[in-house]
């Protein structure tokens, strides 16, 4: 399939979005229908080769574990991961750029359906780009969540 993108434009630094991306947390708060996200390998998240799971969940009803592995890793720059949902393999990742006073973030996604999946490609990928922008959305407004709390410390101290 195609490689999928989506850009947006957020005000934290860059320092600040590579920072939070870098949380494995983090993912459960922005990634569609997340509910948890944890880190399974030992030692640090931000390396290649570190190992996370997800869960998704439709209303509480279905829920489809995911499985992620990170294969790229440059610090203030991009962060990617390959992952497998069922029959679905994929790889995605976020590439990050200034842009004035904020912080361009680049989503792509490379859907790789396998076995009888392949026939719904075209399903797959429509489902694929709504997720796309759907991630951003999230992501832009944690980050605008994030940077609220930090000046409201930031003030009260």
């Amino acid at each position: 399939m195609a490689r999928i993108e989506s850009t947006i434009l957020v005000n934290p630094a860059l320092e600040e979005v590579f920072a939070f991306l870098n949380v494995p947390e983090s993912h459960a708060r922005f990634i569609p229908n997340m509910a948890t996200f944890q880190q399974t390998s030992p030692g640090v998240f931000g390396k290649i080769g570190a190992t996370a799971r997800g869960l998704l969940s439709y209303f509480g009803l279905v829920k489809i574990p995911v499985q992620y592995k990170i294969i790229e890793h440059e610090p203030n720059r991009r962060l990617a991961m390959q992952g497998q949902m069922g029959p679905i393999l994929f790889k995605d990742g976020y590439v990050l750029s200034r842009n004035g006073a904020g912080t361009e973030i680049r989503f792509w996604l490379d859907l790789l359906p396998t076995g009888w999946m392949k026939f719904l490609s075209p399903f797959i990928g429509l489902i694929g780009k709504i997720h796309a922008w759907e991630t951003l959305r999230n992501l832009k407004r944690e980050l605008a969540t994030d940077e609220i709390t930090a000046s409201g410390r930031a003030s009260s101290s």
